[in-house]
């Protein structure tokens, strides 16, 4: 099995033991079949395209960086709602090249409260975005920074 294959198996297993809320050997023996059979079963019979490699590691941590860009910005949201808030549509430009880590983004963008991204295609994704009434146009320059510019440069890290 190869090292990317084995990480796919381990991080399924690893979900599956979170959905079950436990932690046994049966849960864990379980996820580990099941996530296999899945993994046999993709590779086997649907067409994979040759994706880049990743760093599983920096692909963990980017998930714990994740978690904290959603606690931040749920409090920056709370902010915006509260004052004056203003909803628009910007389109934004991703340097990612791997689309397995441009879907990633897409994501993690729509995970951050305030923003919900629309669509993806190649390298723009376009997004609506709840901001501040009293900053206006001056922000939307500045959409590609404020709506993905941790989270796009913690991903290109993961990119081999």
């Amino acid at each position: 099995m190869s090292k990317n294959k084995l990480c796919t198996v381990i991080v399924l297993s690893l979900m599956w033991i979170v959905l079950r809320e436990e932690i046994t050997l049966l849960t864990v023996a379980t996820g580990i079949v099941i996530s296999s059979g899945c993994v046999y079963f993709c590779h086997r019979f649907l067409p994979w395209p040759k994706s880049a490699p990743i760093r599983p590691l920096r692909l963990i941590a980017y998930l714990f960086f994740l978690l904290w860009q959603v606690f931040v910005g749920g409090l920056l949201a709370i902010h915006v709602v509260l004052t004056d808030a203003h909803v628009e549509i910007v389109e934004v430009k991703t340097k990612i090249t791997n689309m397995f880590l441009r879907t990633i983004l897409v994501n993690s963008i729509t995970f951050v409260p305030g923003s919900v991204s629309l669509d993806l295609q190649d390298d723009t994704i376009t997004v609506l975005w709840l901001q501040r009434k009293k900053v206006g146009a001056q922000n939307i320059g500045n959409a590609d920074e404020l709506l993905k510019g941790k989270l796009e440069r913690m991903l290109i890290k993961v990119q081999k």
